[in-house]
């Protein structure tokens, strides 16, 4: 009987480091806090068929809804192919917020979002 008891203990144990361990790197991970005069544009460049984009593209988004990244993503197209444009397309459908242009765009859209995030703030 004195062993079953040890189990509860072991198991709160291990929750309680592993809490402890959650929160710690929670706490390394500082949220990026964009100025009233500044912006963050993540652009990731995009060629070929796009192979790992989506999951990169998770990771971001997951990062932007827990509040650690805020701000415009754009994918940047540096020699896509039909099947990587095709992607592409239907990412920006997918999730609202991802704009995709050329490699020579990247800095037009760079200024739009951020004058679209200073309006929002003001």
């Amino acid at each position: 009987m004195a062993n079953f008891l040890h189990i509860p203990i072991v198991l709160g144990s291990i929750a309680i480091i592993f809490w402890v361990i959650w929160s710690l790197f929670g706490s390394l991970r500082t949220p990026v806090r964009p100025g009233e005069n500044t912006g963050v544009t993540t652009v990731i460049t995009v060629r070929d068929n796009g192979e790992g984009l989506e999951q990169t593209l998770k990771s971001l988004i997951w990062l932007q809804e827990n509040g650690t990244v805020p701000g415009q993503i754009i994918l940047a197209d540096a020699g896509l192919n039909k099947e990587g444009k095709i992607l592409t397309r239907l990412i920006v459908k997918k999730y609202t917020g991802v704009v995709v242009c050329n490699a020579e765009e990247v800095a037009q859209w760079i200024v739009t979002a951020s004058e679209n995030t200073h309006k929002t703030t003001k």
